[in-house]
This record gives structure tokens, sequence and C-alpha cells, in this order.
């Protein structure tokens, strides 16, 4: 169950009035404070689930939804920081690279496929469950007293951990990923690797099928985050 249906059974009147541990924040502006407030007060650690879908403009470098949460400034503040992706979102453009650049100021981060919600953990105390549609100006979010940390472990602990390769890239298709990562066309791609063009698709289509990919941009995002292709 989502935010916004759990909400709906909560809400009784006011909209933020707290049930059994429970509040409720209406509202994009009020669940970006709300959010805002409790990142200020996260002292050792905060653990993210992201997930699409993602609002228009909403990746920004550093940052994640919803609007209150700043990687890079909880890091500079000495907040450990883990978070898993899901596939799907990671392969939007410039968001490897924003992910490199906090993973070299110190955060850790996996990725894994299906993703069973959204969810932000303060300190292992507090849990934000962001609203399905951040968009929505009627969307709902929970503020749970009890925080949902076994939850993040599970999904952490069968995540593969950004930059792990799983064991090292042979050259010749280390050579032909860093082909399609400069945008070669097949027939470019076959005369560097002084192949005929049907060679060069046959182990394209191997190197897709290793990667799980369906498109060549899917071949790029994943490779990077095997550690075999750099940004």
């Amino acid at each position: 169950m989502n935010a916004d249906r759990l909400a709906g059974r909560l809400t009784s009147g006011s909209p933020t009035a707290p049930e059994d541990g429970i509040e409720v924040v209406v509202g994009p502006q009020a669940i970006g404070e709300r959010a805002e407030y409790l990142l200020a007060s996260a002292e050792r650690e905060v653990v993210v689930l992201d997930r699409p879908p993602y609002v228009k403009g909403q990746r920004q470098e550093g940052s994640s939804r919803p609007s209150g949460l700043d990687i890079g400034a909880l890091l500079d503040r000495g907040v450990a920081v883990r978070t898993v992706l899901d596939r799907e979102g990671v392969g939007h453009p410039g968001r490897m690279r924003s992910l490199t650049g906090l993973v070299e100021r110190g955060l850790r981060a996996g990725v894994a496929s299906g993703m069973p919600t959204e969810l932000i953990i303060v300190d292992g105390r507090i849990t934000l469950l962001p609203p399905s549609d951040a968009s929505d100006p009627t969307a709902s979010a929970l503020v749970i007293g009890d925080a949902l940390l076994p939850l993040f472990e599970t999904v952490w602990e069968r995540a593969t951990p950004l930059g792990s390769s799983g064991g090292p890239l042979p050259e010749p298709q280390k050579e032909l990923l860093g082909l399609l990562a400069a945008g070669l066309k097949d027939e470019a791609t076959a005369r560097r690797l002084g192949v005929r063009v049907h060679t060069a698709r046959r182990r394209i289509s191997v190197l897709l099928d290793q990667l799980g990919a369906q498109t060549r941009f899917q071949a790029g995002a994943r490779a990077t985050l095997r550690g075999w292709l750099e940004v």
C-alpha cells in the first residue's frame, strides 16, 4: 500500500493529525518543509529507497525527492547516507555523473529492481514515506514514528553496490563498450575492431545481454554501475 492510499484511511478532519504514531502531511510544500525539518535533525545516518516516477526538473545535483533531501549537504555535515535506487531511475540523463560524484564524497549507493516503495529514514528512528505523485497538490506523505529500517536493510542486502563489477571485464568487451559509449555506429565500430559489421552487431548483442540492457544507453548506465565504464 502506498502512502497516498494509507493516508486516505488515516485522515479524518485534520490532514496532519497524528494517529497511532503516524502523521499525515498533505501538499508538496508542507511535505518538503516536513522533510527538511526531519533531515535537519539527522545526526548519524539517513537511508533512502529511491524509485520513479520523477517530477520534471526534480533530479538535480546532490538532491532526491522530496526537495528537502540534499545528499551533498548531509555528507558535508558528517551524516552518513546510504541509498538504493531503482534500476529504471538510474538511466536518466546525468544521473550517473551526479551519483558518482556523491559516491566520491562518501555516499554508499546500490541499485535494485522492483523497489517496494520510496522512503527516507532518519537515524533509524523515524520514517518519511513520500507520495507516489509528488506533483499532485493533494498528495499525502506519511511520517511514521516507528522506523521501517528492516525493510530498507532487506533491499540494501540484495542491491548491487555502485561500482561493483563482479569481476574484471575482458579487454575486447571493454574496448567494445568504450566504442558504444563514444556513440560510434555499427559500421564505424566494426572498422575500429577490424571485423565485419554483422560480427560487430553480434558482439554488441552479446554485451547488451550480459548487462541485461535493452538499449545502448542502458548498457552504458549499467556498465558504469559495475565500474566498467568511467563517466
